[in-house]
């Protein structure tokens, strides 16, 4: 009989043992750590719609003392139920050194992937929230895996956060619609003619495996006419993608002409396609809402055409020095003009003395369009000599308000130019938005590019 007691206490206390053990991994903080000595750590997690940084004493280290530091200024709300995930990031490294953290949100069986917002690294020892946007809600739980980008290149870190799913329960996945689908808006018909999740993207990661989830993206085929008529001037510029989950997503284009002259992939005669990152779980149907852009052959009053605007001796600081109201007050406008109902004023095209070796940006030029250019149209700008070669730019700067835009543009290869032409374009988008289930992509286009 004693024996039998002896018995039965080991085994309570090794089950209490085995109880106090996973209960100890289950509650332990989650951490992720770099080559770099660079640290994450998952602190909480809340869903909702409001949202509390952990209030964990941290200890700087300019003062030494312990402090709770809270990102963004502590407590935020959101609209909607949201998932926010609180991180400590940690990293070592004076004023100078930079860490980027990208958070990426993966089903257990990893499918697919999405990106999170946050994870900038003002401080080397700050909690930061992480708002996740999407992921697998039909899941139990869920992976986080993130990649640094610092001095030290880039790199995915080896370890991952395992997330028990606080929105799991029943959803109604949305309807589809046969392909080919056409939609309008205007003058505008798009026909979305087949969509294709999990291809090869054009963008391999270095740090991580071909077949990995964040290397893959989403092919769109479309066939596009205005009033009737194919165009191939007209081409999806910006992506959203959601599910009948609540995920939503906003994808950014691999393939369309961007308004500066560099096109990375042509259409011919109405018929082209758009590859995107991120989509989102193939396994239900996706709402896809798309943004056509205008590339070229505006109407006129939709273009404000500048021949001969002189390009004068200056400095690169020049370019982000001046704002709006600065600019105003102590430069003389060179042209202004209504277009389009906005007013724009074009102060100055500099040819810098600084440049140096810096091919990327020999000059620049400045500009304030008032009101701002809103969410439904879009801004093209084109440079050319005289001779009509065009003259790379882009985009520097830019600083936004209701009533006025500022930008900042620089340009390229204008060494010895005394004049240039600019051509500045702003134009209405058109929206359309499709309910298609994507199809997954077969093995031999993931492999197409091995």
């Amino acid at each position: 009989m004693k024996a039998k007691i002896l018995i039965l206490i080991v085994a309570v206390i090794v089950i209490l043992a085995l109880v106090g053990a996973g209960a100890w991994r289950l509650t332990r903080p989650q951490v992720i750590t770099f080559s770099d000595d660079s640290k994450l750590t998952l602190l909480s997690v809340d869903y909702g719609k409001h949202h509390a940084p952990p209030n964990v004493k941290i200890t700087t280290t300019t003062t030494n003392r312990p402090t709770a530091r809270r990102a963004n200024g502590g407590p935020f709300n959101t609209t909607n139920d949201t998932l926010v995930l609180w991180v400590r990031q940690e990293f070592t490294g004076g004023q100078n050194s930079y860490h980027s953290f990208q958070y990426y949100i993966y089903d257990s069986a990893n499918l697919a992937c999405v990106q999170a917002s946050g994870g900038y690294a003002n401080r080397n020892n700050e909690i930061v929230p992480i708002t996740v946007n999407a992921f697998p809600r039909r899941d139990s739980k869920f992976i986080v895996r993130v990649e640094e980008q610092s001095n030290s290149g880039q790199e995915l870190g080896d370890k991952q956060f395992v997330i028990r799913n606080p929105a799991k329960k029943s959803y109604t996945a949305f309807t589809a619609d046969a392909l080919p689908s056409t939609k309008s808006d205007d003058d505008l018909s798009v026909t979305l003619t087949k969509l294709v999740a999990g291809g090869q993207g054009p963008y391999q990661r270095q740090d991580t495996d071909q077949d990995d989830p964040m290397n893959k993206s989403v092919t769109a085929t479309f066939h596009v006419e205005r009033g009737g008529k194919p165009v191939s001037n007209w081409l999806p510029v910006s992506v959203e993608t959601s599910d009948g989950t609540g995920n939503q997503v906003t994808g950014w284009s691999q393939t369309f002409n961007n308004g500066n002259g560099n096109e990375s992939q042509s259409w011919d005669n109405g018929d082209g396609t758009m590859t995107y990152q991120y989509g989102l779980w193939a396994e239900e149907p996706w709402k896809i809402k798309l943004e056509f852009s205008q590339q070229s052959d505006f109407a006129d009053n939709e273009v404000w055409n500048l021949q001969n605007v002189p390009v004068v001796p200056g400095k690169q600081q020049e370019l982000y020095n001046y704002g709006g109201r600065r600019a105003a007050a102590t430069n003389a406008v060179v042209a202004e003009t209504d277009l389009n109902d906005h007013h724009i004023k074009f102060f100055w095209a500099k040819n810098f003395t600084d440049a140096g070796n810096n091919d990327w940006m020999q000059g620049g030029m400045f500009f304030t369009i008032s009101p701002d250019v809103g969410k439904d149209y879009r801004l093209t700008v084109k440079v050319t000599d005289n001779q009509t070669n065009d003259i790379p730019n882009g985009t520097y700067s830019t600083q936004h308000t209701a009533n006025l835009g500022t930008y900042r543009y620089r340009l390229q290869d204008i060494a010895g130019l005394t004049n240039i032409n600019v051509s500045i374009a702003i134009h209405k988008s058109r929206f359309v938005e499709f309910t298609a289930k994507p199809e997954k992509a077969a093995a031999s286009d993931n492999n197409a590019q091995q």
